[in-house]
């Protein structure tokens, strides 16, 4: 019954006690007898096990007798169960069965059957509690291993390729501008320094190469010539070096030691280069961070692609990971829940059931079996075997026959029957005669006095006393066996 409902309302009893006999007999229940009680032999296929069922239901009686309770306005029910078959152990153990099933009705969800439940409610809470553990531990592994391709913060791959896509499209205009910008300082820093060599040289400037600076320059010279023959003229290496030959040539040309001119030197020229030639380095260190966050971006683009084609099987994994996860839980909740819920309805039961059940007595066999009816099975069994000796001889006779006189072996025969012998009996023969016939006789007589010992038995009433005489000699065991 339901959980508040069953703790709220009292049940009629005699209400449910005829619900629970008209369904002892249904097709669960007998079912349930076949089973317990190895009768599924007889039914091979699923119509003879149908048939089984109908015969079952039609040969099981279940008698009730009510009895009022003096004194008070209750009653008692004795419920009575039969059923008959000629195996009496088969007959017993359907009888049996078919009381635990009715004491299982009726006491509805006994201690027994609630322990039960609640061991094995609690034994597959444990279960789901490792099975949940585990799928937790397997999403959590799962999203730790594939955290760059699942969606972060709602954001997924194809949103992140689509940022990335767009900061590339950003990096490439502000790559484009930075070259412009490098490029255009390059040709003023070129410019300026024609300028500044033409001036310094219309001066008459002359450099010492005997001078630390004239050394440097040389070796400078030296070390340059060997970068050209390994790297071209735009390698950043190269171009840094000749930028530094310039500046010693012209720290050279501007020395007091070595400069002889009539006009007086400026270094307004100079003080413009060196601000060029830092502008000009500045772009260049632009240009190459701009350069490494282009790279990024295109390997960053590069990774989202590889991972755009094994998207599909991680976002199939993870919905399998949740699923379970989510069966998981949603089962280990559900048991906890009807675990909750029996025992609760156990504490119900044991403080408002007012439904007693007790075998008054348990299943037996009786000594005698029900049927057939002996007295008439006695009567057709003496008229059968007298039956079936007459017939014996009037076979033996038309087969072997005997001729008693010379008349009937004249009507017989064709032959001509010329006289007759007669039979000499000797003593030995009489005496085989008078004990053939004797012992026909006493046959005939003790099957006549069995037939009335027997008729007496069940007159009077007398086959119980004899059978539990024969069942305490051991004869009847002897015949059981």
């Amino acid at each position: 019954r339901p959980l508040l409902e069953g703790l709220a309302v009292q049940n009629d009893m005699n209400q449910r006690l005829h619900l629970m006999t008209r369904t002892l007999l249904s097709h669960e229940n007998l079912q349930k007898l076949i089973l317990q009680t190895d009768l599924d032999h007889l039914a091979t296929t699923r119509q003879e096990r149908e048939q089984l069922i109908d015969w079952l239901r039609e040969t099981i009686i279940i008698d009730v007798d009510r009895r009022s309770i003096p004194g008070t306005q209750e009653t008692e029910n004795f419920y009575t169960i039969r059923y008959a078959y000629h195996d009496r152990f088969l007959a017993q153990k359907v009888v049996k069965v078919l009381l635990d099933i009715f004491v299982e009705s009726a006491l509805g969800d006994t201690r027994i059957e609630s322990d039960a439940a609640q061991k094995f409610l609690t034994q597959q809470i444990r279960e789901y509690e490792t099975r949940l553990l585990e799928a937790e531990n397997r999403l959590t592994e799962f999203k730790r291993k594939n955290v760059d391709t699942l969606p972060r913060d709602g954001v997924g791959v194809f949103q992140r390729l689509e940022e990335a896509r767009s900061g590339l499209e950003e990096i490439q205009l502000q790559l484009k501008e930075a070259r412009i910008r490098r490029d255009e300082l390059k040709r003023q820093y070129t410019t300026t320094l024609a300028e500044e060599e033409r001036r310094i040289a219309s001066l008459g400037v002359t450099a010492n190469a005997d001078t630390p600076t004239g050394q440097r320059i040389l070796a400078m010279q030296t070390r340059l010539d060997d970068l050209l023959l390994r790297y071209t003229d735009e390698h950043p290496d190269v171009q840094e070096l000749r930028e530094t030959i310039e500046d010693l040539k012209r720290q050279a040309a501007t020395a007091p030691p070595t400069v002889t001119t009539s006009l007086p030197a400026t270094s307004m020229g100079t003080t413009a280069l060196e601000q060029l030639k830092l502008s000009y380095r500045q772009s260049e260190v632009e240009l190459r961070t701009i350069r490494l966050r282009h790279d990024e971006y295109k390997s960053r683009i590069d990774q989202l692609k590889k991972k755009l084609d094994t998207l599909p099987q991680v976002e199939a994994e993870l919905t399998r990971l949740n699923r379970d996860y989510n069966i998981n839980k949603e089962n280990y909740q559900e048991l906890v829940q009807r675990l909750e819920s029996a025992r609760m309805s156990e504490q119900a039961d044991e403080a408002g059931d007012n439904l007693k059940f007790r075998i008054v007595e348990p299943p037996k066999v009786p000594i005698l079996p029900i049927g057939p009816r002996r007295l008439l099975l006695s009567g057709l069994v003496l008229i059968v075997a007298l039956g079936v000796g007459g017939g014996l001889a009037f076979l033996l006779s038309n087969i072997k026959p005997v001729y008693f006189d010379m008349r009937t072996l004249r009507s017989e025969l064709e032959f001509p029957v010329l006289g007759q012998v007669t039979r000499l009996m000797t003593d030995d023969v009489k005496v085989k005669r008078r004990l053939e016939i004797g012992g026909f006789v006493s046959v005939v007589l003790l099957l006549f006095l069995l037939f009335v010992g027997l008729f007496l038995i069940h007159v009077m009433g007398m086959r119980e006393d004899i059978i539990l005489m024969f069942k305490q000699s051991g004869i009847l065991s002897l015949f059981s066996e």
